[in-house]
C-alpha cells in the first residue's frame, strides 16, 4: 500500500471500502450459515452406525448439501 498524503485519496479508499463492505457481510453472513449448519450435520453424524439406513440417509442429504452450498457461492 502506498501512504495516504490528502483527504481525496482518504475519501476515496473510504469510498471503496463501503462500497465493497456489504457484499462482504453477505458473504460472511452466509459462511456462518454454513458453518452452522456444518455443525449440526456434525453433531448428528455422531449418533449414527455406519451402514446404517439412517447413516446413508443423513450422507445423500449432506452431499446434496455440500453441493447446494458450493454452487451458491
Amino acid at each position: 500500500y502506498i501512504a495516504i498524503i490528502s483527504l481525496e485519496q482518504c475519501q476515496h479508499y473510504k469510498d471503496d471500502f463501503n462500497a465493497e463492505y456489504e457484499e462482504y457481510r453477505n458473504l460472511h453472513s452466509q459462511i456462518d450459515r454454513i458453518n452452522k449448519n456444518f455443525r449440526q450435520f456434525l453433531e448428528q453424524w455422531k449418533s449414527l452406525i455406519p451402514g446404517s439406513e439412517a447413516y446413508q440417509v443423513k450422507k445423500d442429504k449432506t452431499v446434496k448439501a455440500v453441493l447446494h452450498h458450493s454452487s451458491a457461492l
